[in-house]
């Protein structure tokens, strides 16, 4: 253990800027700013909260619609789909696929059955119906019946 070195805050700030500059210089020779948002994974969704629902939307433009996935399992609600552009070159034609995935956790239960999405303009919009809260019956037991040492 006598050879352990400390690094020093200055050292691991150096490291952080050359680890910042690499990541920049990949990202400027590979990425527009457009490409750089789709390969972040995650597509901005809005949560707002409503009397009877919640409402969640994206901004997702030019998509097929059909790539678009929604799923939701327990509170978390998962949007994922990809976006394939079409890259006409010399004299050829390539297909280029980006696949991207965002989740958010609702805060109340809603009814499984009854959520419905609606993708118009390049907008997706989610409801999804709360389930109201139940409110706490009290059960009364019957004393009457019940004689010591036997089961029902």
């Amino acid at each position: 253990m006598s050879n352990l070195n400390l690094w020093q805050r200055t050292e691991l700030k150096r490291l952080k800027q050359d680890m910042d500059a690499l990541f920049d210089s990949l990202v400027s020779d590979f990425c527009s700013p457009i490409d750089l948002r789709l390969l972040q994974c995650a597509p901005q969704l809005q949560v707002r909260q409503e009397a009877e629902a919640v409402l969640v939307t994206a901004n997702l433009p030019d998509l097929d619609p059909n790539s678009l996935t929604i799923s939701l399992t327990g509170r978390a609600l998962t949007v994922s789909g990809e976006k394939v552009e079409e890259i006409e070159g010399a004299g050829d034609l390539s297909l280029r696929r980006q696949s991207f995935s965002s989740t958010v956790y609702l805060s109340c239960p809603v009814h499984v059955d009854r959520v419905k999405a609606r993708y118009v303009s390049g907008i997706l919009r989610i409801v999804l119906p709360r389930i109201k809260a139940v409110s706490a019956v009290r059960v009364v037991v019957d004393k009457a019946n019940h004689e010591e040492g036997t089961h029902e």
